[in-house]
């Protein structure tokens, strides 16, 4: 196409140059109706298409992300989602995470949700196991949930869920029952929360997907150290999405989802078969672990133009 010809509505049809492509874009979204969207939209394209052409993408490598992205989309389920394994992977996560919650107060920090979380765990009562079948040393989790002058929150929710020692949620294994490993435990008046867990274990992320070979190919390893999750709501508080890591875990200098804070490593203490305040029901060594919880103010909600 030659010359300047223009579209009905006023717009210049002879669009060729990388920039005036990605100019003419971005001004298709002029008349988006919500602010926000609008500058989501407009500032995805315009560094979309700078990465684009500082690398010289080549159809060749275009088509192969369009596969990737593919792959991505039709292995994902309600039990697996290889969208947020990638973004847990390429760090986008964590970045997220830190662009939205305050790093280094007085409040827990926060870190990725992961791809395991399930809706619709069982509320459990105060010290109650989560383990449905053997899967591990039994494990006191214990601690309290607390505001951020020291008060304790009342009737706060604590959903928890974890891997066993073979390495896997219940979400991955369809022999698993449906709710093993996983909970909700609601805070006592003093806001003192505790329940039954298992040691976890270091687990490899699921590799068998497009994500796995991006890391294969890459020379990265798919390792996560052992943690337990943990998110806590409650009226009047920003939701708070956090881990338990074990400080005798493997790979906490190099985990694959770059999630490992320091603030969030704690000492799993190990005990006798006959210490005092061994859970209910357990036979052996087993450990403890106190994780106390500092919740942070809701923040008022932002408005479509901010």
């Amino acid at each position: 196409m030659t010359g300047d010809s223009t579209t009905d509505d006023g717009r210049t049809a002879d669009v060729t140059t990388p920039e005036e492509i990605t100019a003419a874009v971005v001004a298709s979204f002029a008349d988006c109706p919500r602010p926000r969207l609008r500058l989501l939209l407009e500032r995805l394209v315009h560094h979309l298409h700078a990465y684009a052409t500082e690398v010289g993408l080549t159809q060749e490598e275009w088509y192969a992300g369009i596969r990737f992205l593919t792959a991505a989309g039709e292995l994902t389920t309600a039990e697996r989602q290889e969208f947020i394994l990638l973004s847990d992977t390429l760090g986008l996560s964590m970045l997220v995470d830190a662009l939205t919650h305050e790093q280094g107060g007085t409040t827990t920090e926060s870190t990725v949700l992961g791809p395991f979380w399930a809706a619709g765990s069982p509320e459990r009562p105060y010290g109650a196991a989560i383990a449905e079948r053997p899967a591990g040393p039994a494990t006191r989790v214990y601690g309290r949930v607390l505001d951020t002058s020291g008060a304790p929150v009342a009737g706060a929710v604590v959903d928890v869920w974890q891997n066993g020692d073979d390495r896997l949620y219940a979400v991955q294994d369809p022999s698993a029952p449906e709710h093993h490993l996983r909970g909700r435990f609601r805070t006592r008046e003093d806001g003192s929360y505790s329940f039954v867990a298992v040691r976890p274990t270091a687990y490899a992320i699921p590799d068998d997907g497009p994500v796995g070979r991006m890391l294969a190919v890459t020379g990265r390893h798919p390792w996560r150290p052992a943690h337990i999750h943990l998110r806590v709501d409650a009226p009047g508080f920003q939701s708070l999405t956090t881990h338990i890591f074990d400080a005798d875990s493997a790979y906490l200098d190099s985990d694959t989802v770059f999630a490992v804070k320091p603030s969030l490593i704690r000492a799993f203490v190990a005990h006798d078969g006959d210490a005092p305040g061994r859970p209910a029901g357990t036979e052996g060594p087993w450990f403890s672990v106190r994780n106390d919880l500092v919740l942070a103010p809701a923040s008022p909600p932002r408005s479509e133009g901010s």
